[in-house]
């Protein structure tokens, strides 16, 4: 049940993300266009380019998290044993759970605060742009502290697992249900 709502969360996430990405795409275009061809434009382009930007970063920071794919330092943990390495990801669960707490009451408070301010082009409230912060802070707890209770239940090879074995043993995986399906039909590999 929880991974299931786990995999949905991150499929939205990434929709949102294409989504973000495609409008992006078609306002800044579409504006370059009318701007040399018709000496014209779209006059939302700029604010809203610039708001869809910001929700892309924040929404792919959450899903970097929780897929581990993010840009980590881990030489030191790399060179202790398991009990170090578990206090280590523990230590840095906790801090990044303070910093969602940092997020979290500081994008309410922006939020609250710049409901009644609207983009001068755009006429939606800044709470908008704001809002993000809330968004991450919540959002970044639940990677984090599934990543904890791993360390905590000693499945340290998941948590501490890198980009590269993970492509590795994918690509493994991958090509032994390819060879096994090559089997199944009869086809030489």
């Amino acid at each position: 049940m929880l991974e299931r709502l786990s995999r949905g969360i991150t499929r939205s996430f990434e929709i949102l993300i294409v989504a973000c990405l495609a409008i992006m795409g078609i306002l800044v275009f579409g504006n370059v266009v009318l701007r040399y061809a018709f000496n014209s434009g779209i006059a939302i382009s700029e604010e809203l380019s610039r708001l869809l930007f910001v929700w892309l970063i924040f929404l792919g920071a959450v899903l970097a998290s929780a897929q581990r794919i993010h840009i980590g330092f881990d030489t030191l943990q790399r060179r202790v044993g398991p009990r170090a390495r578990r206090a280590l990801i523990v230590f840095s669960g906790v801090l990044i759970l303070i910093g969602c707490g940092v997020f979290i009451v500081g994008g309410y408070k922006q939020t609250v605060i710049n409901l009644g301010n609207t983009y001068p082009v755009l006429g939606i409230s800044y709470a908008w742009l704001y809002g993000v912060g809330l968004v991450f802070g919540i959002a970044l707890i639940f990677p984090v502290c599934h990543n904890i209770l791993l360390a905590l239940r000693g499945d340290l090879d998941e948590v501490t697992q890198d980009l590269g074995d993970r492509i590795e043993k994918a690509a493994e995986r991958i090509e032994g249900e390819a060879h096994a399906g090559d089997m199944a039909t009869g086809r030489k590999p």
